[in-house]
């Protein structure tokens, strides 16, 4: 996975938390935004990250 795209998409989820009308919509913003920061640090670590769409 290209480490690029995993910022990019961490970041959209920083500031789609940040900017969420309600609470449910920040915390499912903030779980992606955790979920992306995982995905880097493993990535930054030389291991394998395979993301399924």
């Amino acid at each position: 996975m290209d480490l690029n795209y995993l910022y990019q998409r961490h970041q959209i989820s920083v500031f789609m938390s940040e900017n969420a009308v309600c609470e449910r919509s920040r915390k499912a913003h903030r779980g992606l935004m955790d979920a992306y920061a995982s995905l880097i640090a493993s990535a930054r670590r030389g291991r394998t990250v395979v993301v399924t769409q």
